[in-house]
């Protein structure tokens, strides 16, 4: 259980680097921070730090998979927020922006505990809960099977 643990936090990690806030990087650069070839790029790198002896190929090979689809989540997910900005997806061979806008989706503001945060937090609580739940029926509904 304690592993699950460790690599589901590990995967949130780095779901979340495209938005660390670093300079040029992250919300203050969707170009470069949010694309698809930088996001290339560094599931290049750690694959390559993965085929070190000490790691198991098959598994290095799976996080690198697993890794790069968290990262490519967060970015479609970051497309459908209604700031307007949209992300760089194939910076730096093109300046087209990614926008995907839900009227109902808005970004966090500073300070983290204000009401409108509360209220951002609970759409997107009640939205991605949504979504889940019914992942959750249809595989058991196409898992299940008849005894």
């Amino acid at each position: 259980m304690t592993w699950y643990l460790l690599v589901g936090h590990f995967f949130i990690f780095f779901a979340n680097v495209p938005d660390f806030p670093l300079p040029g990087w992250g919300h203050a650069s969707y170009e470069v921070s949010h694309s698809i070839f930088l996001t290339g790029l560094l599931a290049a790198l750690l694959f390559l730090f993965l085929l070190h002896p000490k790691f198991n190929e098959q598994v290095g090979a799976k996080v690198v998979v697993f890794w790069s689809i968290t990262w490519l989540g967060h970015m479609v997910l970051d497309a459908l927020y209604n700031h307007g900005q949209g992300i760089g997806i194939f910076w730096p061979l093109s300046d087209v922006h990614l926008v995907l806008p839900l009227p109902w989706f808005e970004t966090l503001t500073w300070p983290p505990f204000t009401e409108h945060n509360r209220r951002v937090f609970g759409i997107e609580l009640a939205f991605y809960g949504t979504v889940l739940v019914l992942c959750l029926i249809l595989r058991r509904r196409l898992y299940v099977t008849d005894k």
